[in-house]
């Protein structure tokens, strides 16, 4: 269905009226009958009927009384929406395009966390696109009423909003991902057949279990055993001499252990913190399993095989692949950066002071100019097989997913981790007001709402 960008403005003459007036040349494009005297208009899941008088003005405008707008939970000043005609009585604006977050108030205004940029491009790719884009949380959920932010003049406006056709989560907590509330939100969701993604949480252990069910993704995962035990870390030595431990629902680097057997048969503890690292011997498993304990009560945690990965100027160094979904078979890259480790670190994340380089560049001095072209398309290969093994087996509905890959000296790529909630500080180098992922993001949401047909806005 064809649709026409709106340009919405509030009646001003008759504000308590229900009614509406529409301009001439946007009646022509429609192809609404000249002696229509009701339209029905839509948005979100909000309609109302009310008169329709016809105006010439050579624009694609349409004037709603102040009644109208807040029977459609939109905001009392002008705002450009699409308008898509269900009918030849039935006029859809929108879609309507919620983000799920945590929302934090401050004195200097309202914050979003470390998604708080990213928010600000979403907005702004919808405001150009007639979207309308609002972020709201778990506490300001209504199914009844919504309350969310909105972008207007630059600045965040809180304020009641249509219901969403479609919900982008970046909730940031798993806690609160598994909260009673948030179930209750998401079955809202589904009873009102709104889409929502990402679904949720991956842990490590899971997206573990679901690769190394791919007999042709084997080759590039690490060995990795559920840390259960001291029998377990004892055995994965009898086979590894370098292990790390980590967090099955971690993320950012945080809590992550390196233990290595030394020829002595003494064992070696790295962990990170953000002074640094710490390091300590011990002279026995079970006296390195006695100190271990205490720091692995807090959820499960994983043993993996260390990799010898490439470095870069000594550091530790990864490679960060941005994926996006476009339908519901295909997948594209949309963004690839080569992360190296600040000093002392053995994670490769920019919480941890690391820094993003041109993946071009990395890859040309470490392998050379040639053998870099074969290596770019193979890592992008992988991560795109990745995803699709993923969305397919772990349930639920999957947009965007951020896989961290590494390369051995020889050249052989590993998956280090798949990240369902990808951190917009340090995916892309950001040369555009409006990065490709945010674009990605609600072209995604957009084929969702089913509202925009085939064609992506530009």
């Amino acid at each position: 269905m064809k649709h026409e960008i709106i340009e919405i403005t509030p009646l001003q003459h008759a504000p308590r009226s229900t009614r509406c007036e529409m301009s001439e040349k946007l009646r022509q494009r429609l192809n609404l009958p000249i002696n229509l005297h009701f339209l029905k208009i839509g948005c979100g899941m909000h309609t109302v009927t009310c008169p329709i008088v016809f105006i010439k003005e050579d624009h694609f405008g349409l004037s709603l009384s102040e009644n109208v707008l807040n029977k459609l939970c939109l905001p009392i000043h002008s705002l450009s929406l699409q308008g898509t005609l269900k009918n030849n009585q039935h006029l859809q604006l929108g879609p309507v395009i919620g983000l799920l977050t945590e929302i934090k108030t401050t004195e200097d205004g309202v914050r979003f966390g470390s998604i708080h940029e990213f928010c600000k491009e979403l907005a702004s790719y919808c405001m150009n696109n007639g979207i309308f884009f609002y972020i709201f949380s778990l506490t300001t959920y209504n199914k009844h009423q919504m309350e969310g932010y909105y972008l207007h003049e630059s600045e965040w406006k809180k304020g009641i909003v249509p219901y969403p056709n479609v919900v982008h989560n970046r909730i940031s907590s798993r806690k609160r991902e598994r909260s009673k509330e948030f179930l209750q939100v998401t079955s809202d969701f589904i009873e009102n057949k709104v889409p929502y993604f990402n679904d949720r949480f991956l842990n490590k252990w899971e997206v573990h279990q679901i690769l190394s069910g791919s007999e042709h993704l084997r080759p590039y995962l690490p060995m990795s055993q559920l840390f259960e035990s001291k029998s377990t870390l004892e055995n994965m030595f009898n086979i590894k001499k370098d292990v790390f431990i980590k967090p099955i629902n971690g993320s950012q680097g945080r809590r992550i252990f390196r233990v290595k057997e030394k020829e002595n048969q003494t064992y070696h503890l790295d962990f990170t913190t953000f002074s640094g690292e710490i390091n300590t011997e011990y002279t026995t498993l079970q006296k390195l399993y006695s100190a271990l304990s205490p720091r692995l009560k807090r959820g499960p945690f994983l043993l993996q095989e260390t990799i010898q990965l490439s470095k870069y100027q000594n550091r530790t160094l990864d490679f960060r692949f941005l994926c996006h979904k476009k339908d519901f078979q295909q997948w594209k890259v949309t963004s690839a950066v080569a992360r190296v480790s600040g000093e002392n670190q053995f994670v490769a994340n920019l919480a941890r002071g690391g820094q993003i380089y041109p993946i071009k560049t990395v890859l040309s001095e470490l392998y050379g100019k040639d053998e870099s072209r074969h290596l770019r398309k193979m890592l992008a290969e992988l991560s795109l097989e990745i995803v699709n093994i993923v969305s397919l087996h772990a349930g639920g509905e999957f947009g965007e997913f951020g896989i961290d890959l590494g390369l051995d000296p020889k050249g052989h790529p590993w998956i280090i981790e798949v990240n369902t909630k990808p951190s917009k500080l340090e995916n892309e180098q950001k040369s555009e007001r409006i990065r490709p992922s945010a674009r990605s993001v609600i072209n995604y949401c957009l084929f969702l709402s089913q509202l925009n047909g085939k064609k992506e806005p530009a």
